[in-house]
């Protein structure tokens, strides 16, 4: 057969959090609010939302936002903390949480207090290194529910600042001439263990750790990381050295493209080697400067490119970015990624016309991108090995999976201007009895407008774009893949006869 999926494999566990996103606070509360944006992100497949923006989060004053006070929040017409558990709730999904790293360790902790603390907790969080009485945990409870929302959302996973190795220049240790961050430090090691004294200490990772956990010991604090660990000022490797045994998980941003590259054809190939690499490298770094001991990634930020203002032929909005989407999904998941968060949910198209997001921040029309998350959402929770006799990189990139005991899929993403037929053999199977088929479609990799299931422009819950049966099914099966398509195939089979597994992959988040 042209493609085989072994089904007598225990396979490998892929995380749900692997379909995350970002939730920026400029999208304000008329647009968490809004029941179309409410219902395309819950039909989306996206899984957790990261929150309150990216650079923002570094100078995010959380209780004056949440308050409303003009004089610590520069945009009191943005996202409050109850917003997001607002929104957040509606769309039935958990967050993660990027701490503001310039703020102090009892600030973060009474944030912690607010999202997950009970009413009647009278536990003191205490004053901080800048004289600040920060209470009790009840009393950041007790402003959550005079806001709204009486029972806890609890938080479980958070960052500790945003891209902290790119300060502005002149503000910390090894910060660039380059740097766009506003941030106290750009050396690892400070990042982890903090700089100064007294009510001029800048606090770093281990001391919110311990602040935020004493609130509630069932959270983890991500440090920030890079890929290659050695590149800004062996920032990577510092901060995996510094933080220790204490790292709960390693987030890094990772964008494909700062510059066009050549051609759609190499954007498409990208996947196929970043992730690996990057897996690697980290690895290594962990054997290096951690003992071995690895902790689990997080990929907070990542799409096609990293400024959007070099994206002038607006490829985030096309085609094009829904396959390299769906890959790198596909590729992170292979590479054993623990979560990942998509840049971003909906953010405003830029000056030159393209956008980061799923939706559109006004209309809530769907992007291309939107359907990667749709199809993988549907792919099962088991990845199992694959093989098929398609260059992954230029022409068919195929993905095996189970859901259940009788349920195999396959994602293949034709990357080619021809379709391709095939045969998919399903090894551990005794008879195939029925499946079905999503397929997204695009004329051209140039389209800002694909087919989902035959449907350009599909209900809010995609209710009026269901699966295509298959039909005459065998095992083999036969299949045509369309050109520029992402296909999902679920395939029904008798009781598969896989082995059971010899170890445990532990994802970062299952939900």
């Amino acid at each position: 057969a042209d493609i085989v999926v072994d089904a007598t494999s225990s396979g490998q566990a892929i995380a749900v959090s692997l379909r995350g996103s970002n939730a920026p606070a400029w999208l304000n509360p008329a647009r968490f609010g809004n029941t179309t944006f409410q219902a395309r992100t819950d039909a989306s497949g996206v899984s957790l939302l990261r929150i309150p923006g990216g650079s923002w989060s570094n100078y995010y004053d959380w209780l004056a936002c949440e308050n409303g006070d003009s004089s610590g929040c520069d945009w009191t017409w943005a996202a409050r903390p109850t917003d997001f558990i607002d929104f957040l709730q509606a769309v039935d999904r958990p967050a993660m949480y990027t701490v503001n790293a310039n703020g102090t360790s009892r600030e973060a902790a009474a944030l912690v207090a607010f999202f997950n603390g009970a009413v009647d907790d009278d536990r003191v969080i205490g004053v901080d290194v800048r004289g600040r009485d920060w209470g009790t945990v009840g009393q950041w409870a007790r402003l959550r529910r005079d806001h709204g929302n009486p029972a806890p959302f609890t938080i479980t996973y958070w960052e500790f600042g945003n891209e902290f190795y790119g300060g502005k220049p002149g503000q910390g240790t090894d910060c660039s001439e380059w740097g766009w961050e506003d941030v106290w430090t750009c050396d690892g090691t400070e990042y982890v263990t903090g700089s100064g004294s007294g009510s001029q200490r800048h606090e770093g990772y281990l001391e919110f750790r311990a602040a935020m956990q004493a609130v509630d010991a069932s959270i983890q604090l991500g440090a920030i990381g890079v890929w290659p660990s050695d590149s800004w000022s062996n920032w990577g490797n510092e901060v995996i050295a510094a933080a220790g045994e204490t790292l709960d998980f390693y987030s890094i941003h990772q964008y494909a493209y700062f510059d066009p590259p050549a051609s759609y054809a190499d954007a498409l190939a990208e996947p196929q080697t970043t992730w690996p690499n990057l897996a690697a490298d980290v690895q290594a770094a962990f054997d290096t400067h951690a003992n071995g001991r690895p902790a689990p990634i997080a990929i907070t930020e990542y799409n096609l490119f990293a400024v959007q203002d070099q994206d002038n032929g607006q490829w985030m909005r096309r085609a094009v970015n829904a396959l390299f989407m769906a890959d790198t999904l596909g590729q992170m998941a292979t590479a054993g990624i623990g979560s990942a968060n998509q840049w971003d949910l909906a953010n405003g198209a830029a000056g030159n016309g393209t956008d980061y997001g799923l939706l559109d921040a006004e209309s809530y029309a769907r992007h291309p991108q939107y359907y990667a998350f749709v199809q993988w959402s549907r792919f099962g929770s088991t990845l199992l090995p694959t093989t098929s006799r398609w260059d992954a990189a230029t022409e068919l990139s195929v993905y095996g999976g189970r859901v259940d005991g009788t349920t195999v899929t396959v994602l293949a993403i034709n990357k080619t201007g021809q379709a391709i037929p095939a045969t998919i053999q399903i090894d551990g199977v005794s008879q195939v009895t029925g499946g079905s088929a999503d397929v997204l479609t695009a004329q051209t990799l140039d389209a800002t407008t694909v087919a989902f299931n035959g449907v350009t422009n599909p209900a809010d819950d995609l209710s009026d774009a269901p699966a295509t049966p298959l039909r005459g099914v065998s095992n083999p099966l036969g299949y045509t893949f369309p050109k520029y398509s992402i296909t999902l195939l679920r395939i029904n089979t008798s009781a598969q006869q896989f082995a059971p597994s010899s170890w445990v992959y532990m994802p970062l988040i299952l939900r």
